[in-house]
């Protein structure tokens, strides 16, 4: 077939669509067989179409026709970060749209906006300028008062608001020049260009370096208290268990069941159970929080839960998705406590082979509230309460684990920062957290129990009798771009290091990963493949989950915490309870598509927050270090410098270029390293080197270095 031929049908077909096509249907479509030379042709025509702008290539391999009206007006929201801005779009062609600040609008992160296109180049980034502010966020602003002679201003503390605001008088609240403030934004009066505040609080001033959590608060927008009509409607909803209920489902109360958590965890969603049957297998049990029994779709509770999203985890305080009276009490599943769950039993054998599954309503009573800490105890002693169920949880968890590498599962070896802070919450120490045999083993339980849900989906569509499978809401993870990849394999290249695996196969990731196994580059090799990485996020549409190598995946198992979990757990209990109308699988098709977008940048907003709060006690530790030197790692290089990761307060700090006075230095960025033009000195990722802290911003969470020496003792 001739490709001018073969162009024509491909854009006349996805016309007819008028949808993303994956290649597979398309071919299909067009009568083109994979065994054949026509097939490579359709690749090579779709691979011209898309690098000419005429055809999109989505990132979920599927294929649909350019929108390319410069005259378009779209709505999104605006995200600021650090010195540029861009809005959030539902558009498939132009999901982010870069704006300058000038373009703005005053409009400011998380404001709802309609941006009309500037141009729309090959190669460039999609830029745009804001013509409506279609809703405002609520914004709440820390600052300094500053009087100029004629007129009162407060001055922002975040990048995030790049004007000062006009306070008038009377809108000051007794606030006087240099005062720092709290304040929220309030519409101009008419005529005015200039966005205006009004003064809510006058902070205090404290000698100590007073860690502030609540402007990581107000920067993310995240929820306050629950209202009253929400905490009235939970107090309602938590009713304790009574005969009738315990009578319609599976009593699993006289079972050892136990729940595994860190030492500060106080909702327990999630809790774990182990038989050996007759035949040898193991039953495991994976017993679930049962939230939706509490809260039911469209309640007040509902509602709210949807609107947060998730709990979002701050360094000082839990933001929870539900009211306490559930999420730390009726839901939690609290030791010796009578509680409602789902449980998913699993039959394996002994070679971590699953032989059945079964996901049952039940009723349990959990023996024993272990630690991360006590169970891995256990594990290396073998001696304490259940050892031998948990050793043989263990031995199970420890097969399935390995088997989910083999089969594609990449194995990223990650750590997390944790502090202990004093009664002011002020932070002494911070320590790195990795994972142990104790986390691994309750991760394989978790991901076996979401895996079992969600193939469980598609027996539920054949009972239903549906054609295709019933809407539901997946965790889904693409491959990574293979530009993403290709930038990857050109760093490694320095190091005289090949990668020659198939983007497309994460199985051939995960054993390039195992060439670095005791080796220094292994940190450096980790972090720069999993920034190659897609982001997990909900769809509607199961492309599987890359990353675990799972081609069926949902979120079951955090129903306290994770809004998705909680629709799970409705879907699962609807569709197993009769027959489904056509109606009601319309309406859900389009609910849950809208939910699964909506809690994926909710996931993102909550993930910032956290890290935002991380940044700040460690700026705060930093604070008190200020001229001291410090070992560190190199963990980026960029235009301006290199990020330096320090050892012991486990923060990361810049070295600035501008600050490394011993040469000119040039940035590399295939190399990923700053090269001396005249005496060739190399500053290169995962360098180690020692560098001394000269200055902390508190407000911008950000630690400035200079350069001491690379060598390392």
């Amino acid at each position: 077939m001739e490709k001018n031929i073969l162009s024509e049908k491909i854009l006349n077909t996805l016309k007819e669509f008028n949808r993303p096509v994956q290649l597979h249907e398309l071919s299909k479509y067009l009568c083109i067989k994979s065994d054949t030379s026509d097939y490579q042709k359709l690749k090579l025509v779709l691979k011209e179409l898309s690098n000419h702008n005429i055809i999109e290539k989505s990132t979920r391999r599927r294929y649909s026709l350019q929108n390319n009206d410069e005259n378009e007006i779209i709505k999104g929201i605006v995200k600021i970060r650090n010195n540029s801005a861009y809005v959030d779009t539902k558009m498939k062609n132009f999901k982010r749209i870069s704006i300058k600040k000038k373009h703005l609008m005053y409009s400011f992160e998380g404001d709802t906006v309609e941006v009309k296109l500037l141009h729309l180049h090959k190669g460039e980034k999609y830029r745009g300028e804001v013509v409506k502010v279609v809703s405002r966020a609520e914004h709440t602003v820390i600052g300094i008062i500053e009087f100029d002679g004629g007129f009162n201003y407060l001055i922002p503390e975040s990048y995030k608001y790049y004007v000062d605001f006009l306070v008038p008088q009377k809108y000051l609240n007794g606030a006087k020049n240099g005062d720092r403030v709290l304040a929220n934004m309030i519409e101009s009066d008419e005529g005015m260009q200039t966005p205006q505040a009004e003064v809510k609080e006058i902070l205090k001033k404290s000698k100590k370096f007073i860690t502030d959590y609540g402007s990581v608060i107000n920067e993310f927008h995240l929820p306050n208290d629950f209202v009253l009509d929400v905490i009235k409607e939970a107090e309602k909803a938590a009713k304790p268990v009574n005969s009738g209920l315990i009578n319609k489902r599976t009593d699993l109360r006289k079972k050892v069941i136990v729940t595994i958590d860190p030492n500060d965890a106080k909702d327990f969603d999630d809790a774990l159970s182990l038989e050996f049957l007759p035949n040898g297998n193991y039953k495991l049990g994976v017993h679930i929080a049962d939230v939706s029994h509490y809260v039911k779709e469209g309640t007040i509770i509902d509602t709210e839960a949807r609107r947060r999203g998730n709990s979002v985890y701050l360094v000082d305080r839990v933001i929870p998705m539900l009211p306490e009276i559930l999420s730390n009490k009726i839901c939690s599943l609290q030791p010796n406590r009578v509680r409602l769950a789902f449980s998913v039993f699993l039959e394996y054998t002994k070679t971590g082979t699953l032989n059945t599954y079964n996901i049952q309503k039940s009723i349990i009573k959990s023996k024993r509230r272990f630690t991360y800490d006590e169970v891995d105890e256990i594990l290396k002693t073998g001696n304490g309460d259940y050892s031998e169920m948990l050793i043989n949880l263990n031995k199970l968890a420890c097969t399935l684990r390995k088997k989910r590498f083999d089969k594609g599962g990449i194995d990223f070896d990650t750590s997390e920062v944790k502090f202990i802070l004093d009664e002011n919450k002020e932070p002494l120490e911070a320590k790195l957290k990795k994972s142990t045999p104790a986390t691994n083993l309750v991760e394989e339980c978790m991901l076996v129990a979401n895996q079992a849900v969600a193939s469980h989906i598609k027996i539920l569509s054949k009972h239903q009798n549906y054609n295709g499978t019933l809407p539901f809401l997946y965790r889904v993870h693409d491959e990574p771009l293979p530009e993403r990849i290709n930038e990857v394999k050109e760093f490694f290249k320095t190091f005289n290091i090949e990668l020659a695996f198939n983007v497309r196969n994460s199985k051939e990731i995960n054993k390039f990963l195992r060439k670095f196994e005791n080796r220094p580059e292994k940190p450096i090799a980790n972090q720069l493949l999993l920034r190659a990485m897609a982001k997990a996020e909900y769809s509607t549409e199961n492309i599987g989950h890359y990353g675990l190598g799972f081609k069926n995946y949902t979120h079951f198992t955090s129903p306290i915490r994770r809004y998705p979990d909680l629709i799970v757990h409705r879907l699962i209990k609807e569709y197993s309870n009769g027959t489904i109308k056509a109606e009601r699988t319309r309406n859900l098709e389009n609910e849950l598509k809208e939910i699964g977008e909506y809690c994926t940048e909710r996931e993102r907003v909550a993930t910032e927050a956290e890290r935002a709060s991380v940044k700040l006690t460690q700026s705060i530790m930093a604070k008190h270090f200020i001229g001291k030197e410090f070992f560190g790692t190199v963990s980026g290089i960029v235009n301006f410098g290199a990020f330096v990761l320090l050892d012991d307060l486990y923060a990361e700090g810049l070295l600035h270029m501008r600050d490394l006075r011993d040469d000119y230095y040039n940035y590399d960025e295939k190399g990923q390293r700053l090269v001396g033009s005249n005496k060739k000195k190399v500053i290169s990722f995962g360098q180690r080197i020692r560098v001394r802290i000269s200055h902390v911003n508190l407000e911008n969470r950000r630690i400035d270095l200079v350069f001491v020496t690379s060598r390392v003792s």
